[in-house]
């Protein structure tokens, strides 16, 4: 059998076989509660170890639905039974989230010719509204508390950023800004602080979402991380006074090439390169020297003009420890995040009301928050 051919049955197999589907998810559903359960006893199978904690005691059934439909999993027992799994809560926030917001939009009357199809294998035959409302409820609930939760922690560093979704009001059809604020602790982890579902990204609804984040506890950040949104902007600076802004290297870039015709970006762009990669301040004024001078060379008078009013924001990454900067000269690591909400926002593209739209978006957030609880994303021992 050649390439293609195994291709074209692969590609039968997704599209026209509805188990094959659902029989990868169950694996890798049931290896994750393996490994959950194995960390827990502190053993592998058949494993003789100093650190177990517990000894196996068969299995038990338990349902899973997800949107490749019903799956049965074996859940494993220790002889305590003290072994509780976290896999059935956290998987099934967002599916309980997206079900939701297809419902609405059944119910609505303006969903797709397989909403109906798909809402009954998620929610079962007998799903109706007053059904719908019961569960919607309960998660609404849920999130709103882990939304609204006090943040007693110190955060360093701060990045915020925002992505657009279209959602029905009015009968209309409009773009909402949805608001994410991501902080670095000092114990070296990430957490996902606040989200937010705004009209616009204006200065007074920026100041509204940071003014909710102070008042939840949080406090006065080393640095906050952000692209250059006049807004947005403003806000940091009249409700986080005393922080640094650094600008997103990366945006800056994009402006920059913005400026430039291809001709005379290969030659500026490693330059600027280096005004970035300064090890201090000494060292990025030298090469932003050197950059300046070839613009003007260039003729490129507006350009150097651009830059000597922008570099300095892009460059208060030099008063945080050398080994922080790379993770924070941009807002790479909230854009990621944002990038997971548009992947699981993407099969809705209309959201029947904004209510539909914070609950998927939060709890995706909170989803991402739990699991960055495992691992340290910048060291912070040794320093103050």
């Amino acid at each position: 059998m050649d390439v293609s051919t195994k291709s074209i049955d692969t590609q039968s197999a997704l599209v026209n076989d509805s188990d094959f589907l659902k029989e990868i998810v169950k694996r890798f559903l049931q290896n994750t509660l393996e490994e959950e359960f194995i960390d827990h006893i502190g053993a592998s199978r058949f494993e003789r170890s100093r650190e177990r904690q517990g000894y196996r005691n068969g299995h038990y059934g338990r349902q899973l639905k997800t949107r490749v439909g019903c799956i049965e999993l074996l859940v494993p027992r220790d002889r305590e039974g003290i072994f509780r799994t976290e896999l059935f809560e956290r998987y099934q926030r967002s599916e309980k989230a997206l079900v939701l917001t297809l419902a609405e939009m059944y119910f609505r009357g303006i969903s797709t010719r397989k909403v109906s199809a798909v809402v009954e294998e998620l929610c079962g035959h007998g799903v109706s509204k007053s059904h719908i409302s019961d569960l919607a409820k309960l998660l609404d609930k849920d999130l709103k508390e882990w939304r609204t939760r006090s943040l007693e922690g110190i955060y360093a560093y701060l990045q915020l950023d925002a992505i657009y979704q279209k959602v029905r009001e009015g009968g209309c059809v409009a773009s909402v800004a949805t608001f994410v604020a991501v902080g670095v602790g000092t114990d070296g982890k990430r957490e996902v602080l606040g989200c937010h579902v705004a009209t616009s990204e204006y200065k007074t609804e920026w100041k509204q979402f940071l003014r909710s984040l102070k008042k939840r506890g949080i406090n006065i950040p080393k640095l906050v991380v952000s692209d250059d949104h006049d807004g947005l902007r403003e806000a940091i600076a009249e409700e986080l006074t005393g922080t640094l802004w650094q600008r997103c290297q990366v945006h800056h870039m994009r402006n920059f090439l913005g400026r430039l015709s291809k001709k005379h970006a290969a030659e500026m762009v490693p330059l600027l390169r280096e005004v970035y990669q300064g090890d201090d301040l000494e060292a990025a004024t030298e090469a932003k020297k050197k950059l300046v001078d070839c613009l003007q060379k260039r003729g490129l008078e507006d350009t150097v003009d651009w830059i000597e009013e922008t570099i300095d924001d892009t460059l208060n990454i030099l008063n945080i420890p050398e080994g922080h900067r790379k993770r924070m000269r941009s807002t790479n690591m909230v854009e990621r995040l944002n990038e997971e909400i548009r992947r699981r926002t993407r099969v809705i593209r209309i959201f029947p009301n904004r209510a539909s739209c914070t609950r998927i978006i939060t709890s995706v957030c909170q989803e991402a928050s739990e699991a960055w609880e495992e691992r340290r994303y910048l060291n912070f021992e040794g320093l103050e």
